[in-house]
């Protein structure tokens, strides 16, 4: 199966975010790409007023990225678009397989940091959604989650336990953050439950507080960092070998020995010395 990440630079101006999916999608798909990812928010800037003013593109680039698919006869993971139904907006990421809409999911851990210098919430703009996704495709199951998500385990691994073989996930983590824990976070989701994991981030730009930094990845289920793009803009194309998940799970068989009995606190259970 061939990915391909696609790493826009976003720009306020929404001809300008457009103008880009097309060209670099366009050049993923005479690459033979198989599936394109987008980044999270790729259509405006990673601001809440920007967001807030964005909802009104949402059909607009909904069916731009349903024109990629039909047009390259790919999957199409849409990043994520502010999608407002009725009083909420939603961080969306729509789904499509060769122009047909399978799904969508609405992030579900919404974003949030207080520092010295600044405070920010994204449930000042965004609702948070209340289910995970996982999906059926020609190559197999496979799932989405959006940025912040990642941080939570359970959510990888939910989504692992229904068969999921690769984990899709748009986002838009800013420059210090993509500096130190990007990386580490798609090795570890990827090792420990031994499947592919696919991060977009949007290219390098800055505006107004944000900062994104690019480097998109993808990690193997052993943890290796398959191929990872630098902070411009850009596009990747990648092949990966789904195979490779039986083979580590044979050679480590990490959900054989899983203790599911024990995956639960309970009060007054403790054994141990209790005079140590």
């Amino acid at each position: 199966m061939k990915i391909g990440m696609i790493q826009i630079k976003v720009h306020p101006e929404i001809e300008q975010n457009l103008q880009q999916a097309f060209s670099l999608s366009q050049k993923c798909i005479k690459e033979g790409a198989d599936v394109l990812v987008f980044p999270e928010m790729w259509n405006c800037p990673y601001i809440n007023k920007n967001i807030k003013e964005s909802v009104r593109f949402f059909q607009r680039c909904k069916e731009a990225l349903q024109t990629i698919s039909k047009e390259g006869q790919c999957i199409v993971i849409g990043g994520t678009l502010a999608h407002q139904i009725e009083n909420k907006i939603y961080n969306e990421c729509l789904i499509f397989d060769q122009g047909t809409f399978l799904t969508s999911y609405a992030k579900t851990h919404l974003f949030e940091v207080h520092t010295k210098n600044r405070s920010y919430q994204e449930n000042e703009v965004f609702t948070p959604g209340n289910h995970f996704q996982a999906f059926d495709t020609r190559f197999g199951k496979m799932g989405v989650l959006i940025c912040y998500d990642m941080r939570f385990p359970e959510n990888a691994r939910l989504l692992s336990q229904e068969g999921v073989k690769v984990l899709f996930c748009p986002s838009a983590f800013n420059k210090t953050v993509t500096q130190i824990h990007w990386t580490p976070l798609y090795q570890v989701r990827a090792m420990e439950n031994q499947i592919f994991c696919v991060g977009v981030n949007p290219a390098h730009y800055v505006h107004n507080t944000f900062e994104s930094y690019g480097h998109s990845i993808i990690t193997d289920p052993f943890g290796k960092i398959v191929v990872q793009m630098a902070k411009d803009q850009s596009y990747q194309v990648t092949e990966i070998d789904l195979g490779k998940i039986d083979t580590i799970r044979k050679r480590m068989p990490f959900w054989k020995i899983r203790r599911t009995d024990l995956y639960t606190l309970e009060e007054n259970k403790y054994e141990g010395n209790s005079n140590q």
